[in-house]
Formats: structure tokens, C-alpha cells, sequence
């Protein structure tokens, strides 16, 4: 007897017709499309909030939105934080990032005013854009099937599951929102499309600088028929006026970015380069991130020379991005000008996590890299047999993307071993000790903490953290001062040896010279310290 008389692989008009059929008034496609997104929900909701218990989030940047939404909803504050004061005295999270899309999250966080909301919503968010990347893909390459491996591959991509994993960030909306404006432009559907142009700008400013590439996309993509239309002179041709319109939009949106916050919310001019993250560009010479372009044109040596550091790891991070789909992307790469902004900044940058995996930046173009991928797969489908080309391109993609996820993946075990204290979720008796002094704490006490001990008192207006990550930095004398400034003001100091040993040196050394505070607890050996000034 054969092997093929045995094992039947259905072709894909079989297994599209199957999928095609309804189940509890709904195609059978859609709902093993909701089960996976219900799945990836779950799985990384209860992940993330592990992690959260493992005190491994951190106050940049759970903190700030932890704290940025309380203090809005319940203490009069304008998304108001404590984290970044020595740079930007206003604390006003607009003082930072232009984000609107704040104002429709404050609902959801006022029904349950816990850190663990935001971990949820982001997870849930994040899967949700696996349902356009489904129906960009059904739509214009293959049909149900198709769509289904594309958001399988979605949802196991390294890059979405980091952004998922580290901590919360409004760019997690972004790959969502930029999947339904991709999936609108095909559609010419120009009403939803500026719908979801907007709430990709609600986001984050950022967010500015890659629409104004969506607008020079558009442009090259309906090329012909602009050229056209300006022939004609008809320049209320809607293939005309939606790129130039999406562009003027776009600057226009990220000048008044610029402009609200230097207006309402000044940052402190002895930190304004360290805000800007000059350091990040070094080589180039740029004291802005605003400066990168032009000085790659008038610097091409320090380019190259900024392009060339860490180029290991940043050969790595294109490999990790775009060899999940096999690089499939690369075989229609118009659909990429989007992402221009951020690979040119992140491959010109010295700052590490710019070009590795692991934080929110990623957001800015995975919606991009998919629908760049999908339109390759579409080249094969619009041949003549194509469904056998789509038939193979979808079996190396999952491969792939198998691959990926077993070796890149936050749930790696390859990850898990390399990084184990990033990676960890474990909560051992150092964890349970750290909790047992956090729940001693009044619930209206004002305290200084380090980094990943600030979410857990982040639900008051008086809670501030040491910002180690400027310690060593330019604004050192700033940062000194603020902690010294703190501590007087402040009823407790909590801080943990174990997780963090440079700040608590400095901590204790800058309590040596404050007698009013007493050691009121020390748990695990003396490394978890509390100190209590008299009220």
C-alpha cells in the first residue's frame, strides 16, 4: 500500500472549502481565528503578570502608565507621573509622548485600577491585529487558508511577543491600528482609512514620521495614476489628494507634538540632551533625533562608522525580524517605506535596545513586514498555478516561523537560557519576603524605591523612584540631587539589594547623612531594606 493512500493531504480548495463552512453562524475560519487570539490573550495575560509578581516590570515604563492613569483618575492629575521629574518637572506623561489614545484606555483602567489591567489590555491588543494581518492576507493572497497562516505566524512572531513582554507601552495599539490602515488602502475604503491614520497618530508622536511614509507609499503605489492626474491637471483626484493629504497630515500632527509640549510641558534645559538621547548618536554628531537624516547625507563617513557599531548584533535584528516570514518581505519591498523612519534610526543608533529584541520599538513596523510578505505571497497567487506556489510559500513560512518561535521566542528555552533574568517568572521566597513589606506599607505613604519595586506602590501621587538609568549619565548632579531632595520629603525609602545593588549603595550612602530615618525592617539576610522617617 502507498504512503499517499494512507495519509490523504488535502488540497488547499479542500481545506478552503472546509474552512468556508459555518459553525454557530460563523465561518470556520473565524473562529479558529478568535480561538487563537483568545489563546495568545490568556497565555501572555497570565505570563505578563507573573512576570509583574516576580518583580521583574519596572517603573520605566508600567510605572509611569500605572501611576500616569491613577493619579488622572483619582487625584486631579493630567496623566501626571513621578519618574521622570528631573527631566520633565511638569510629570505630566505629555511632557514625554503626545498620547491620546491615554484618554481611551482611562475607561477601561477605572473599571479595575490595577497594573494587572494594562498587562491584559496589551496582551488582548496586541493579538487583535492578527485579525486585519488574517483579512489583508484572505483578501488578496489566497484566500482563508492563507489568512490563517499569516496570523498564526503573527501571533508566534518573536518581535509581537516581546513587545508583549515588556511591561506596557501604547505602541502595542500600533501594529492593530497599522494593519487596518494597510488593509484599508487596499480596499480604496478612504473614510476607515483615516479612521485608523488617526488612532495610529493617537498613540504615540512617533507614530507621525512613519504615516508620513504611509502617504509616500500611497503615492508610489497609485504613481501612474497621479502622474496622470497632474498630466490632466485634475488635482482633486482622490488617488492624488490622499497621499499629499496623509503627508501634510503627518508633519503637521508631529510639529504640534512638538510644540504642546514645549509649550505646557517644558523639559528641564539642563536635561535636554539626555532627554533627546544625543548619546545615541555619538558617532553621527546629532544632538536630535530630528538631525539623524540630514547628517547621514553631510556625514556619510560617520554614518558608515554609526552603521558599523554593534553591526553583529544589528545583522542579528534584521535576521530576527524578517527571517520568521522567511523573508518574504524583501520580494515586494515598496510595502516597506513605511519602516524607513525606524530602521534608519534604529541601525544609525549606539543604544542597544534599539536594534534588539525585546521592547516596544518593534511595534512601529511588524504590521508592515506582514503586509509586505502577504503582497509577495500575492505575486504567486495572481500566476497561473498559483494556489501550488501559495501551497508551498505557506508550508516553508510555518516552518519558519516554527523555527523562530522555538528559538527566539520569549518562551524559548534557548531565550530562557541565555537571558535568565530577564526571562524569569519565577516568584521564590526572596519575591515572597519583597511582598510582605510592601503590604506592611500604608496605602497613602509617601516613598522612595528602585526601578522594579516602583509599580507595586505606583497608586499614589507621592510615590518616586530612583532613576537609576541616569545615574551614570550626563545628568548625574541632577539625578543626586533629586534623590537627596526626595528623601526629605519623603516617609519611607524602600530598596532591594538583591535586584538592584548600584541604587541601593547610593541610597544608603545619601542616608548616612540623614539621621532621621530609622531601619524599621530588614528581610532575606539584610538585603531588603525599609527605612521610616517620623511622619
Amino acid at each position: 500500500m502507498r504512503k499517499e493512500d494512507i495519509i490523504k493531504i488535502p488540497s488547499m480548495e479542500e481545506m478552503e472549502k472546509w474552512l468556508g463552512r459555518r459553525w454557530f453562524k460563523a465561518d470556520r475560519s473565524d473562529i479558529v481565528l478568535y480561538l487563537s487570539i483568545i489563546a495568545y490573550t490568556l497565555v501572555f495575560s497570565c505570563l505578563t503578570i507573573l512576570r509583574h509578581y516576580a518583580f521583574k516590570t519596572r517603573a520605566w515604563d508600567l510605572g509611569i502608565f500605572t501611576q500616569s492613569l491613577w493619579t488622572t483618575l483619582n487625584a486631579n492629575g493630567f496623566f501626571y507621573h513621578t519618574c521622570e521629574l528631573p527631566v520633565n518637572p511638569s510629570g505630566s506623561f505629555f511632557g514625554v509622548h503626545f498620547s491620546p489614545i491615554l484618554f481611551l484606555i482611562l475607561p477601561v483602567y477605572w473599571i479595575i485600577q490595577k497594573p494587572e489591567t494594562l498587562l491584559v489590555l496589551q496582551s488582548f491588543i496586541l493579538a487583535l491585529a492578527a485579525l486585519p494581518i488574517y483579512k489583508l492576507a484572505r483578501d488578496n493572497a489566497g484566500g482563508r487558508i492563507v489568512g490563517l497562516v499569516f496570523a498564526v505566524a503573527y501571533l508566534i512572531f518573536p518581535a509581537t511577543q516581546f513587545v508583549n513582554w515588556y511591561d506596557f507601552h501604547v505602541q502595542a495599539f500600533l501594529p492593530l491600528f497599522f494593519a487596518y490602515t494597510i488593509y484599508y488602502i487596499t480596499k480604496e475604503n478612504w473614510p476607515r482609512y483615516f479612521v485608523f491614520m488617526f488612532l495610529s497618530l493617537m498613540c504615540e508622536e512617533h507614530a507621525a514620521q512613519i504615516m508620513l511614509f504611509v502617504g509616500i507609499y500611497i503615492a508610489w503605489k497609485y504613481r501612474a495614476s497621479i502622474y496622470s492626474s497632474i498630466k490632466r491637471k485634475n488635482l482633486a483626484e482622490k488617488k492624488l489628494l490622499i497621499p499629499f493629504t496623509t503627508m501634510i497630515v503627518s508633519i503637521v500632527w508631529y510639529w504640534f507634538t512638538i510644540w504642546q509640549r514645549d509649550t505646557f510641558f517644558p523639559t528641564n534645559p539642563e536635561a535636554i540632551e539626555e532627554f533627546l538621547g544625543s548619546g545615541n548618536f555619538a558617532i553621527l554628531g546629532a544632538k536630535n533625533p530630528l538631525e539623524v537624516p540630514l547628517l547621514v547625507v553631510l556625514r556619510p563617513w560617520n554614518a558608515v562608522q554609526a552603521l558599523a557599531y554593534d553591526f553583529h548584533i544589528k545583522l542579528l535584528y534584521i535576521g530576527l525580524i524578517f527571517g520568521p516570514l522567511a523573508f518574504f518581505s524583501f520580494r515586494n519591498p515598496s510595502v516597506l517605506i513605511p519602516t524607513i523612519p525606524w530602521f534608519g534610526f534604529s541601525l544609525i543608533s549606539q543604544s542597544l535596545p534599539h536594534h534588539l529584541l525585546g521592547h516596544q520599538y518593534d511595534a512601529y513596523v511588524v504590521s508592515f513586514i506582514f503586509a509586505a510578505a502577504i503582497f509577495a505571497v500575492r505575486k504567486n497567487f495572481l500566476k497561473e498555478s498559483g494556489l501550488k506556489i501559495v501551497r508551498g510559500s505557506m508550508k516553508k513560512m510555518m516552518v519558519v516561523s516554527l523555527i523562530f518561535f522555538v528559538g527566539a521566542s520569549p518562551l524559548s528555552p534557548v531565550v530562557n537560557a541565555l537571558f535568565p533574568e530577564y526571562m524569569s517568572i519565577y516568584r521564590g521566597e526572596h519575591e515572597r519576603q519583597l511582598s510582605e513589606v510592601l503590604n506592611t506599607l500604608p496605602s497613602n505613604a509617601s516613598i522612595l524605591t528602585q526601578d522594579n519595586l516602583f509599580p507595586h506602590v505606583s497608586h499614589r501621587t507621592n510615590a518616586y523612584v530612583v532613576p537609576g538609568r541616569w545615574i551614570n549619565s550626563s545628568i548625574h548632579d541632577i539625578i543626586i540631587d533629586f534623590v537627596n531632595q526626595t528623601m526629605d520629603e519623603v516617609e519611607y525609602v524602600l530598596v532591594d539589594d538583591k535586584t538592584d545593588s548600584p541604587v541601593t549603595k547610593l541610597v544608603l550612602s545619601l542616608l548616612e547623612t540623614k539621621p532621621q530615618f530609622s531601619l524599621i525592617t530588614s528581610k532575606d539576610k539584610g538585603t531588603i531594606l525599609l527605612y521610616r522617617a517620623p511622619p
